[in-house]
């Protein structure tokens, strides 16, 4: 097994939206027409190296025209305060990405430093989601004038715990990798104690043991969050037939930015217990 583990990325919000929600949002969910935007949905979107963020723009997206089809894979399903990587493609270069949320005021524009193909990019969601099942459009092309035909794609959303501290892993194919964090006092949170003396829950536990559920998320939370030093680990604990495994690591901190953190695992798994797993960060809280 070999992993490869890159540096923090601190996301941060670029723009504040306050727009009344037109009748009709309802994607699938449980929300009712108010003054949402995507905001509420998506909290913040860089590329997958960091280089680029997207700023939250109001209104509608620009119009389709003749640019550059679209395909894009990747983040199907998605937890509350995780976060999800997607591959976007275009059958031409492109500079500029647009993304909105079916039904809802505003959208976020990436713009690129050169032209592309493709790019990855790295999705955060909100805490508190008010859909079960929402869409994202996605469209590219070079500046707003030149884009093409938007692709829609449906998101499904599993509510976890998110509290004053949230750890959580999501990957992008159908192995099993498990999610380590160490509390203040030493205990260990992981799929072997679920729960600990200082609250650490570990609410979602996907794919195990390769019994696979299609969810591909992993959840940690401190609904009151003890203070002192937390340490992550991801491990593989097994392959499941996967050549290599893309994840990302999200820590969300009551009063702090949201961080995250990416890496890989080609190999096999080590079927991992207590102790397992490649160090991601360390962190305090308060």
């Amino acid at each position: 097994m070999s992993t490869n583990v890159s540096r923090p990325r601190t996301l941060l919000g670029a723009l504040a939206l306050s727009v009344g929600l037109a009748a009709g949002l309802n994607c699938g969910g449980d929300s009712s027409p108010s003054s949402l935007s995507i905001a509420d949905y998506v909290a913040s979107i860089t590329d997958a190296g960091a280089t680029v963020s997207g700023i939250r723009v109001s209104g509608s997206p620009p119009a389709a025209g003749a640019g550059p089809t679209v395909t894009v894979t990747g983040a199907g399903t998605v937890i509350t305060g995780g976060s999800a990587q997607v591959n976007v493609a275009g059958t031409a270069t492109f500079t500029d990405i647009f993304i909105a949320v079916q039904g809802v005021p505003g959208y976020y524009q990436v713009t690129l430093t050169a032209p592309v193909t493709t790019v990855d990019l790295l999705l955060t969601l909100a805490q508190s989601i008010p859909d079960q099942t929402f869409s994202l459009n996605y469209g590219v092309g070079l500046g707003a004038a030149g884009i093409g035909a938007y692709q829609t794609t449906p998101i499904n959303v599993i509510a976890v715990g998110t509290g004053e501290v949230q750890v959580s892993v999501s990957w992008d194919k159908e192995s099993d990798v498990d999610l380590h964090v160490v509390e203040p006092g030493n205990e260990e949170v992981y799929y072997g104690n679920t729960t600990s003396a200082l609250g650490g829950t570990l609410d979602l536990d996907s794919n195990p043991a390769c019994a696979i559920d299609g969810k591909k998320n992993e959840n940690i939370t401190w609904a009151t969050a003890p203070s002192g030093t937390y340490t992550v680990r991801v491990d593989y604990f097994a392959e499941c037939s996967q050549t290599s495994t893309n994840y990302v690591v999200t820590v969300q901190r009551k009063g702090h930015a949201p961080e995250t953190f990416t890496g890989s695992f080609t190999g096999a798994g080590d079927a991992g217990g207590a102790g397992s797993g490649t160090p991601v960060t360390t962190f305090t809280f308060p």
